[in-house]
């Protein structure tokens, strides 16, 4: 048990240590090392009172016993900046007052007598029973807000990106269910050795898949992060009525149908002269960019009059592009996912699961017939 304890809070520590010497860092990765850090607080915490040092050494206890109220809100706020690129706001810090305030509260048990620390240590007092209380409420508050933001995201993803694969954060999914799956159990078993054991494994996966995790945002420049972070908090080119039908409506339009013709008209002209497409990583943003239009109206002429997300009017483009290279015989000397990459789908998955969608059956079935 022990070993688990030092490995957990060695892991964190070389972690932090790979993320602060990352030649260029975001606000995720800032707020990262701070979650990191918490939870190895929490880990130590764990490792002190289950080797009985806090007996002996008490003080060390206490700076870190209001971790675990931290460790939420930062979990959210770090989904919530890997998802939408503004930003940092100093605001967001307040999510962390309780903290600060319960650590201004145990601040005099650093100023007790020895003796009386051992003994408040020994019992259940009031901070002690707020203590808990917060760090259970805010838990499942905080996981479930970070949940809902990250479904947002996910449902969003087609009327942004045109390559979804790398950026569905299942892995940010999974530690979110997970974590409120263990706060459920630890809340009713209110067992330290799986508290210990989740606190270490939680540890261990968000600083893997944290460094490992794919910038969403990079290439996108401060003015069309501004306007896609506008759309998504506002949902301005997703927002319709009556959900998503083939007759979108879009509430409170400035677009006029002249302007709408011509936004359609040099989308055409540019897809099939320049077939922006093949570029594996075009957001909805490079390509408003490239016909010099504010993407909202991009948004909402692909929506309105191509009947489609831009995922799948780039997808389906993507589609019709390897349906001609496939059947040509100079091709035939390349495997599916060689001409999947050439014709803008950055795996050979991205390629079946779009194929069967747009065509029926998958490319394999396709070229048997065409045989």
């Amino acid at each position: 048990m022990v070993y688990i304890f030092v490995a957990g809070i060695s892991i964190a520590l070389f972690l932090i240590t790979i993320i602060l010497t990352k030649p260029t860092k975001h606000t995720p990765d800032y707020i990262l090392t701070a979650l990191l850090f918490f939870s190895a607080q929490t880990i130590f915490n764990s490792f002190w009172v289950f080797t009985n040092l806090y007996l002996s050494y008490p003080d060390a206890l206490v700076i870190g016993l209001n971790a675990p109220i931290a460790v939420a809100p930062l979990f959210y706020l770090y989904t919530k900046y890997q998802t939408n690129p503004i930003r940092f706001s100093p605001l967001d810090l307040l999510h962390l007052v309780p903290y600060f305030i319960l650590s201004l509260l145990y601040g005099k048990f650093y100023f007790l007598p020895f003796e009386e620390k051992l003994a408040i240590m020994k019992l259940n007092s009031t901070l002690e029973i707020s203590r808990t209380i917060i760090t259970y409420v805010s838990g499942f508050f905080y996981f479930l807000w970070s949940l809902w933001i990250l479904l947002r995201f996910r449902k969003n993803m087609k009327h942004l990106f045109s390559n979804t694969e790398k950026i569905r954060f299942n892995w940010l999914l999974f530690l979110i269910v997970g974590m409120l799956c263990v706060w459920l159990v630890v809340l009713i078993v209110r067992n330290d050795y799986i508290t210990s054991i989740s606190s270490t494994v939680f540890l261990i996966l968000l600083g893997y898949f944290g460094i490992t995790q794919v910038n969403v945002f990079s290439g996108v420049n401060d003015y069309f992060k501004t306007i896609i972070t506008q759309s998504y908090e506002t949902n301005a080119p997703i927002k319709i009525e009556n959900g998503e039908s083939e007759n979108i409506k879009y509430k409170n339009s400035i677009l006029s149908e002249e302007e709408a013709t011509k936004i359609q008209q040099q989308l055409n002209q540019l897809i099939h002269t320049e077939r922006p497409y093949l570029n594996p990583e075009l957001t909805l943003s490079q390509l408003a960019q490239l016909l010099k239009v504010h993407p909202n109206k991009l948004s909402e002429v692909i929506n309105t009059q191509e009947q489609k997300s831009f995922y799948d009017l780039i997808n389906e483009l993507r589609i019709q592009e390897f349906l001609l290279q496939v059947v040509k015989p100079e091709n035939t000397r390349f495997t599916f996912t060689s001409l999947a990459y050439d014709c803008g789908f950055n795996s050979k998955a991205s390629l079946n699961r779009n194929f069967k969608k747009h065509v029926g059956i998958t490319p394999s079935e396709y070229l048997k017939k065409q045989n």
